[in-house]
C-alpha cells in the first residue's frame, strides 16, 4: 500500500476528508507572470526619488508657470490660460524623453546587484527588461495625468475648462503614447552601457525636442516625437510661441504616423533587449 494512499492513514473511502487527502496538489511553476514582475518593479519605484520624480514633476513645473502666467503682459492683457498652457506644454514635450533617459538610469542601475541573483532562475529573461519597461511606462503614465489635473486645474481658474479638455487629454496622453518608444530606448541603452551613456540619452533627446520637433525629419529621431505630436494640438511652437495661423506644423496628420513608430521603435527595443538579457553573463 502507497503511503501516500489516504485509506493508509486511517481515513473513510469516499469520506470529504479523503476526496481533500486524493486531490493532486498543483506544484508552483516558480515563473511569475509579466502582470507580477510589472508589479514587482512598481512596487520598487513607489519609494525614493523615482517616486517623487513622478508625482513632483507636472507639479513643478505647472505651479510657477501658471503664477507667471499671471503676472505676465500677456496675461495682463487677458491670455493667462494661453501663456500658461503654452509654456506649460513646451516644457513637457522636452521633459518627456529626458524623464525617459533619467528614470531608466536610475531604474536599471538600482537593479545591477538584484539582476545578478534573479538571473539565475529558470525564468524567461527578457521578461525582466520588458517588466522594467512597462513599469517605467505606468510611472509616466501617472505622471501624465498629474500633468492633467494641473492642466484643468488652471483652465477652471480661467474659466477656460470646457473646451480645454480635448486639447489637455490629447496633448498629456498622446505625448505619452509617443514617448513610449524613447522609454524603450532608455531602457536598453542604460541595460547595455550603464548610467552615463542612460542619462545622456535623455539629455540628448531633450534636446531632440527643442530643436528637431519642427523639422521635416522628425520621423528620424524618436525623443522629438512627443513634441511634434504636441505642437499641433496645443497649436504651439518648440519654443512656446503659438503658431501661425497658416503654419503647417498645424496638421494633425503627423499624430498617426507618430504613434505608430512609437510602437513599432518600442517592440524592436524589447526585442533587443530581450536578446541582450537571454545573453547576459550571471
Amino acid at each position: 500500500m502507497s503511503m501516500n494512499d489516504p485509506s493508509a492513514a486511517g481515513v473513510p473511502l469516499g469520506s470529504p476528508a479523503h476526496e481533500r487527502a486524493a486531490r493532486p496538489v498543483a506544484e508552483p511553476t516558480g515563473n511569475p507572470s509579466m502582470a507580477t514582475l510589472v508589479a514587482t518593479e512598481l512596487i520598487r519605484i513607489r519609494t525614493g526619488f523615482l517616486a517623487w520624480y513622478t508625482a513632483l514633476a507636472p507639479v513643478v513645473i505647472a505651479i510657477p508657470l501658471y503664477l507667471g502666467s499671471l503676472f505676465s503682459p500677456e496675461g495682463r492683457s487677458g491670455r493667462v490660460w494661453d501663456t500658461f498652457s503654452n509654456v506649460t506644454l513646451e516644457f513637457w514635450g522636452v521633459l518627456v524623453p529626458m524623464t525617459a533617459g533619467l528614470t531608466a538610469a536610475l531604474a536599471v542601475r538600482a537593479d545591477t546587484e538584484p539582476w545578478r541573483f534573479l538571473l539565475s532562475y529558470a525564468i524567461p529573461r527578457w521578461r525582466y527588461f520588458a517588466a522594467k519597461v512597462a513599469a517605467l511606462a505606468v510611472a509616466q503614465l501617472v505622471s501624465a495625468t498629474i500633468l492633467v489635473v494641473m492642466l484643468a486645474g488652471g483652465a477652471l481658474l480661467t474659466g477656460q475648462l470646457a473646451e480645454a479638455v480635448p486639447m489637455i487629454l490629447g496633448s498629456a496622453y498622446l505625448s505619452w503614447a509617443a514617448g513610449l518608444a524613447a522609454t524603450a530606448i532608455a531602457v536598453l541603452v542604460s541595460t547595455v552601457w550603464g548610467l552615463g551613456p542612460g542619462v545622456a540619452w535623455g539629455v540628448a533627446g531633450m534636446l531632440a525636442g527643442a530643436l528637431i520637433a519642427d523639422k521635416s525629419f522628425w520621423y528620424a529621431l524618436p525623443p522629438a516625437w512627443p513634441m511634434r505630436v504636441i505642437l499641433p494640438l496645443a497649436e504651439i511652437q518648440p519654443n512656446g510661441l503659438p503658431l501661425p495661423a497658416d503654419s503647417p506644423l498645424r496638421d494633425m496628420s503627423v499624430i498617426p504616423p507618430a504613434l505608430v513608430l512609437s510602437a513599432v521603435v518600442t517592440i524592436v527595443a524589447l526585442l533587443i533587449g530581450g536578446r541582450h538579457m537571454a545573453r547576459k553573463e550571471v
